[in-house]
């Protein structure tokens, strides 16, 4: 599943693109994620949470930091993560790119995503709008942060 959005955060790109390069950071600002272990510089893990229709699920992730470029602002992660109660998980590879406009950092996500188990079997049709609100609410969050 190919997941494309974008949003602008009222700061300029040098206030924007540091915590956006700050993962333990960048987990805060997504709803129901907190870091739980920093294995180094490029590895963490984390417990998400998410609400798909009637489902609740928990997962255990591990986020890597695949590559950081600060020239061109663009960053990209794999992420995968089993349900802790159940079969399923998650498997995912996130670009995000920042760039700024009259003082306004526009910051696009690029997810190509692969979730199986109960969320995918009982709220697929139901996955896309949870993740545009997840996106809205982290960028609201992001804006508060910077």
């Amino acid at each position: 599943m190919i997941i494309d959005d974008a949003f602008d955060v009222a700061a300029p790109l040098d206030r924007v693109w540091p915590v956006l390069k700050d993962i333990p950071k960048v987990a805060g600002c997504i709803p129901r994620a907190e870091i739980t272990e920093v294995i180094d510089d490029r590895t963490y893990r984390a417990k998400v949470g998410v609400k798909v229709g009637p489902v609740e699920v928990g997962y255990r992730a591990t986020i890597e930091v695949l590559a950081m470029d600060d020239a061109t602002h663009t960053a990209s992660f794999k992420v995968r993560g089993d349900e802790q109660r159940g079969r399923g998980g998650i498997a995912a590879t996130v670009v995000t790119t920042a760039s700024e406009r009259d003082g306004t950092t526009h910051v696009t996500l690029h997810t190509d995503a692969s979730i199986s188990g109960i969320v995918a079997t009982v709220g697929g049709r139901l996955i896309e709008g949870v993740a545009q609100k997840t996106v809205a609410t982290f960028a609201a969050n992001l804006s508060k942060l910077v």
